[in-house]
């Protein structure tokens, strides 16, 4: 019987599109993608921030989202949300079944990331477009939900709460 396991998070990076001003529904979001360099797992692979929790440390998911988007990018977070429902995914080598809680960090227009080791390229992308270049099934789909939600980021949409990592004890 495969064996249940939440020991990693996936944060999805918005900006507001163009300049970000008018902030409407016609304005939309980009959504950062990064590339695995060789010699990493997953080599060439274009995904988002991702890691693991410190489960020695007594790390929370969303205090693992915080630090792996800092280790990651170094991007300011203006908001942050998360998403109502983790991704889940099936390994075979140890069967085991993952559930992956998942968040949504705004951050300024224009903001540009700066790379870790983990990294080789970055790019900003309509959901679309970022879907479309991702080998795994639910990060497409928290892709095209994040892009969907946050369209209007005045007023977020279906699939993602609102948190504050502060009123939690943290960020």
């Amino acid at each position: 019987m495969p064996r249940l396991r939440s020991n990693i998070v996936a944060v999805y990076i918005a900006r507001p599109a163009g300049d970000g001003v008018g902030m409407g529904a016609e304005t939309g979001v980009e959504l950062l993608m990064l590339q695995r360099p060789e010699g990493h797992r997953f080599a060439g692979a274009w995904q988002t921030v991702g890691g693991h929790i410190e489960e020695r440390r007594g790390e929370t998911a969303w205090q693992a989202a915080l630090r792996e988007l800092d280790e990651e990018t170094g991007l300011a977070v203006e908001r942050w949300f998360r998403i109502d429902r983790p991704e889940s995914f099936y390994n075979p080598e140890n069967d085991t079944i993952y559930l992956v809680p998942a968040f949504a960090a705004l951050v300024a227009a224009g903001a540009e990331p700066t790379l870790s080791e983990e990294h080789q390229a970055w790019r900003w992308q309509t959901a679309e477009e970022a879907a479309a270049s991702v080998d795994w099934a639910a990060m497409r789909d928290s892709l095209l939900l994040v892009g969907a939600a946050l369209a209007d980021v005045g007023r977020p949409g279906l699939g993602v709460t609102e948190f504050d990592p502060a009123g939690l004890g943290g960020g």
